[in-house]
């Protein structure tokens, strides 16, 4: 997808070149990466013409005019502006707040999910979540969501429907169409209309993007068959190969969801392979990694360390993501005609912005914005759309008869990753009681205020006491709450509907820490660092409370996320992955 650029502007940028008209900008005496070539192009010049590069090379004696900017960056190296070609940053924090924090370090697009958006407010959330991609001086480009689409078990009707897919991917923002889960057209009967939305992506000349975790050989072939364009579930250098080898843009993450880079890049090394289809990417970043870490930065910075070559960390950050999407004839890399988005580090060793230039125009210096972004503002009806019940301790009661019961309890490998097994619990007057460190674990609807909800088990959580709510989880965008007692976990909820949304830890009638997210029950409308703060404070008294993984709140999010294996819960019950089906509770 091309950009149009007037006739004039082209003009304009030829005469720049050839040095009859003064640039608006030139960044003098760099070395310039060119990452079409894997060359480091010492002593350049770029002159830039409004938002675009009018010329890369040596200098001409080129003529300055009196508003022409000149940039002496001897001493420095010159890179495209990175891009991330795979994230989620339509929750926790605002657009405005992420942009704050992400551009001073160097990232200048992002293509995100949107299914966040698309579970609290519908059709209606992405189209004002568009609507503000624009606004913005970093450009975001999106995906359709077809997570929230594809995501029967959540209520009565999908949040959006097929003609309300249609009517998103024709939006220039968007780019193609959301990450598909592979078991949905491999193993399971194919959904007509989502045979509709991949001939529509694909009609409009738009990205497939895949979810492809465990898939191999026969499984991964039908995958690509079926017209998807790339995955970034690859957990292992022979993950990358197997996928590359397919013709897929292959995604490698480091983000707060799942990290990656100290398994694969190490072996990737040694493999004597391509990697010109190969793209680093976050997945997600949590506010508070962004204030801590950094974004692409820290990841290209990371990859680097493990001993990827410099140049070719830097196109999996760059070129290669804008070719996966496209945009390649306007971004990823440095030439005439392309969108002057640049970053001046100091090193091609290690990336630290010291100017970031998007657009033509300096917006950071030193990790500094130096422009003002505009406010974010959401209709009234978007803080609005929370349908918790007001609950009492007695709604998450398990009842059961005689001594002893026998249940299927989640039990915990990772934060995400789990296995089904089967325990016995006491039964007293009626009810089960707890033992050991199983905890209670429930999912509320949200959308439809019906006050419906399913209970399950979890073992190996590790919270010692209390309960944790938050009011939306992955796929079905349902509330969840986890706790060792029914007041707690009560209390929690409550307040949840109180703040409109959010994340709540309560212990001994107590709230002890919470983060608010009013804004269709996902974003926060506090500054980033402050939402970085709360989100941080959140954990770490979870951690103190028992629950020894690094992200406690991703088990939350995660176990209604019906593409892993192996027991989830969703709003109908427990869930088997791998069967595809809804169990009981007890055996």
């Amino acid at each position: 997808m091309k950009m149009t650029i007037p006739t004039d502007e082209v003009l304009r940028l030829q005469q720049v070149a050839l040095g009859k008209e003064a640039a608006d900008l030139i960044l003098s005496g760099g070395t310039v990466l060119n990452v079409y070539t894997g060359e480091l192009l010492p002593d350049y010049v770029i002159l830039v013409s409004g938002e675009r590069i009018a010329y890369v090379g040596p200098d001409q004696g080129f003529p300055l005019g009196p508003k022409t900017l000149q940039l002496d960056v001897r001493g420095q190296v010159v890179i495209p502006g990175l891009i991330d070609a795979h994230c989620h940053i339509d929750y926790w924090q605002g657009l405005r707040e992420f942009v704050a924090l992400a551009l001073p370090r160097g990232v200048t697009t992002v293509i995100t999910e949107t299914s966040e958006v698309a579970n609290g407010m519908g059709i209606a959330g992405v189209r004002e979540f568009v609507a503000k991609l624009p606004t913005y001086p970093l450009r975001i480009f999106a995906t359709a969501p077809i997570i929230t689409f594809l995501c029967a078990l959540r209520t009565k009707q999908p949040a959006v429907s097929v003609a309300e897919m249609l009517e998103i991917l024709e939006y220039p923002e968007i780019l193609g169409l959301g990450e598909v889960y592979w078991s949905r057209v491999v193993d399971g009967a194919l959904e007509e209309g989502l045979n509709t939305l991949v001939a529509k992506a694909r009609s409009l000349g738009k990205t497939v993007e895949g979810h492809g975790a465990g898939a191999r050989d026969g499984r991964l072939n039908a995958f690509v068959a079926y017209g998807v364009d790339s995955c970034h579930e690859s957990i292992s250098s022979e993950d990358v190969r197997a996928r590359l080898r397919l013709g897929l843009a292959t995604m490698i993450r480091e983000g707060s969801i799942r990290r990656e880079l100290e398994t694969v890049i190490p072996e990737l090394t040694k493999l004597d392979i391509d990697l010109r289809r190969a793209i680093l990417v976050s997945d997600d970043v949590w506010p508070h990694h962004l204030v801590k870490y950094g974004h692409m930065d820290h990841i290209v910075n990371k990859a680097i360390a493990l001993g990827l070559n410099p140049i070719k960390a830097i196109q999996m950050a760059t070129l290669n993501a804008a070719e996966h999407f496209h945009l390649d004839a306007d971004l990823g890399g440095i030439a005439p005609g392309k969108c002057a988005d640049l970053i001046v580090i100091p090193t091609i060793d290690k990336i630290d912005a010291q100017l970031v230039i998007i657009k033509g125009q300096v917006v950071a210096q030193q990790g500094r914005l130096q422009i003002d972004l505009p406010a974010e503002h959401y209709p009234a009806e978007f803080s609005q759309s929370l349908r918790l019940p007001t609950v009492a301790p007695e709604y998450f009661q398990l009842k059961a008869t005689g001594n002893s019961v026998r249940a299927r309890v989640i039990d915990l490998i990772t934060e995400i990753v789990n296995r089904e097994v089967h325990l016995e619990l006491p039964v007293h007057n009626g009810l089960v009681e707890l033992r050991d460190d199983i905890l209670k674990i429930a999912v509320i609807d949200r959308f439809e205020g019906t006050g419906s909800k399913s209970l399950g088990l979890i073992k190996g959580y590790g919270l010692r006491q209390g309960a944790i709510a938050i009011s939306a989880s992955f796929d079905e965008g349902n509330a969840v709450v986890v706790g060792s007692n029914d007041q707690d976990m009560a209390i929690a909820v409550n307040r949840l509907q109180e703040l409109g949304g959010g994340m709540v830890y309560c212990c001994d009638g107590v709230v002890k820490a919470e983060l608010a997210l009013p804004v269709y029950g996902g974003v926060s409308k506090l500054a980033g660092p402050l939402v970085a703060e709360k989100l941080e404070f959140l954990i770490n008294t979870l951690q103190e409370m028992g629950c020894h993984t690094d992200n406690p709140i991703l088990t939350l999010l995660t176990v209604t996320f019906t593409a892993i294996p192996s027991l989830r819960l969703t709003i109908q019950g427990y869930w088997l992955s791998k069967e595809k089906r809804i169990v009981d509770l007890f055996v």
